[in-house]
C-alpha cells in the first residue's frame, strides 16, 4: 500500500509558530533579566518567569521533534516506531504545558505582591497562588497517570485503560480562563481605587490589560478543543497550535512590566522623570542621599538613593509616582527639599506645610 504523502505539511503552521517564538521568547526574558539586575531588583516573580520560560521551550521543542517525525500527518501514513514517538512527545507536552501555564500565573501573582500592600489585596494573592499551585500540581500528577500502566499512552496496543483526556482538558480550560480573569480583575480594581489623574489611571489599564492577550489565546485554545475528539491524534492539531501560542505569548506579555527601566534608560518617552507632576509646584532635588519615609509616618526605613541612581519600576508605575516605592510591603514616599541660608526652597514637600525659619514658633 503506498503511503499517501499529500498531508506531509499539514503541520506547518505549528511548525513556524514554534520557530518564531523560539527565536523571540527568549530576547524578552533576556531584557527581564537584564532590566532587573540593574535596577537590582530580581526577585521571586522573576524566578517564576523564568520557571515559565523553561518550560514553555520545552514545549516547543518537543513539538519541533514531534513534527520532524510526523506530527500533523494522518496516523495511517505514519509507521509503527514514528507513531510512537509522536505520542512519546504528545504526552510530555502536555506535562511541560501544565507546569507553564502555572508558573505563568504564579510570576503574574508574585509581580502583585511587590506592587500592592493592602491586606485585601495580599489576603486575595495568596490565596490565589494557592489554588494556582495546588491545580498545577493535581493536573500534573494527573497527567502523569492519564494511563494505567503509564506507557499505555504511546503504546495503545499495551492492555490498560486511559481516562478521557478531552473531558479533563476541557475542565482544565475552564480553571484556567477562571484564574486569568481573577488575576486581571486584581490590578484594575487596585487602579480604579487609585487616586491619581485619568490619564496616568489609563497608563495603568493599559499595562496590566496586557494580561488579556493570555486570557484571548486561553479562550481561542477552548474552542478549539473540539478538534482533540478527533481520533485522528496526530493529524488534527489545532489545540496544540492554541496552547504553543498560549504559553509563549503568556512568558512575552509577564515580561513587559519590568522592561520600563530598561527602556528609560535607552529612550526619554519611557522615563517618568519630570520636573512638574499633575501642575504640581516644582520639584527641588538636593545632591544629598534622599530618604526613604513610610507614608504611615513610621519614619526612615535606612534604605537611601543617591540622585541620579535608577528610579524606575512597576512599584513607581502603580503609585503614578517616580518618588514612591514598595519596600518590605509598605509604600515608601521620597521626600526632597532643599535647605540654603535664605531658609527651605518652596518645593514638593508632600503636601506638609514647611515653616519659614520666622514662623518657627519656638521662637
Amino acid at each position: 500500500m503506498a503511503i499517501d504523502n499529500s498531508d506531509i505539511h499539514h503541520g506547518d503552521f505549528e511548525k513556524i509558530a514554534c520557530i518564531v517564538f523560539v527565536s523571540i521568547t527568549p530576547a524578552f526574558l533576556i531584557a527581564r533579566f537584564a532590566s532587573r539586575i540593574l535596577d537590582k531588583q530580581v526577585g521571586n516573580d522573576d524566578w517564576a518567569s523564568l520557571a515559565a520560560f523553561i518550560f514553555t521551550m520545552a514545549c516547543n521543542i518537543q513539538t519541533l521533534v514531534a513534527i520532524a517525525h510526523g506530527w500533523g500527518r494522518h496516523k495511517l501514513n505514519l509507521n509503527a516506531e514514528q507513531l510512537r514517538i509522536c505520542l512519546i512527545f504528545h504526552y510530555g507536552f502536555q506535562l511541560t504545558y501544565k507546569l507553564a501555564v502555572g508558573f505563568n500565573k504564579a510570576s503574574i501573582l508574585l509581580l502583585y505582591l511587590r506592587i500592592m500592600p493592602q491586606r485585601f489585596y495580599r489576603v486575595s494573592i495568596y490565596s490565589l497562588l494557592a489554588v494556582v499551585g495546588l491545580f498545577a500540581f493535581a493536573t500534573v500528577i494527573a497527567g502523569i497517570f492519564q494511563c494505567i500502566p503509564v506507557d499505555k499512552a504511546w503504546n495503545k496496543s499495551k492492555p490498560g485503560h486511559c481516562y478521557n483526556l478531552v473531558d479533563a482538558w476541557y475542565s482544565n480550560a475552564v480553571f484556567s480562563i477562571t484564574t486569568d480573569f481573577l488575576i486581571l480583575f486584581l490590578p484594575m480594581h487596585m487602579v480604579y481605587k487609585l487616586q491619581r489623574a485619568r490619564r496616568e489611571k489609563f497608563l495603568l489599564y493599559a499595562v496590566f490589560g496586557f494580561g488579556f492577550f493570555i486570557t484571548f489565546t486561553s479562550i481561542m485554545r477552548f474552542f478549539a478543543l473540539k478538534s482533540a475528539k478527533n481520533p485522528d491524534t496526530t493529524y488534527d492539531i489545532t489545540s496544540g497550535f492554541w496552547s504553543v501560542i498560549e504559553i509563549n505569548v503568556g512568558v512575552i506579555v509577564i515580561c513587559l512590566p519590568p522592561l520600563r527601566t530598561l527602556l528609560s534608560r535607552q529612550f526619554s518617552f519611557f522615563n517618568r522623570s519630570r520636573s512638574r507632576t499633575d501642575g504640581g509646584p516644582y520639584h527641588a532635588h538636593s545632591d544629598e542621599p534622599s530618604q526613604l519615609v513610610t507614608i504611615g509616618g513610621s519614619g526612615p526605613r535606612g534604605q537611601t538613593r543617591k540622585k541620579g541612581e535608577p528610579d524606575d519600576s512597576e512599584e513607581e508605575l502603580v503609585t503614578g509616582d517616580n518618588s514612591v516605592r514598595v519596600m518590605d510591603g509598605s509604600i515608601l514616599k521620597k521626600t526632597e527639599f532643599v535647605i540654603s541660608e535664605r531658609g527651605v526652597r518652596e518645593g514638593d514637600v508632600d503636601d506638609q506645610r514647611v515653616l519659614k525659619p520666622w514662623e518657627n514658633p519656638g521662637r
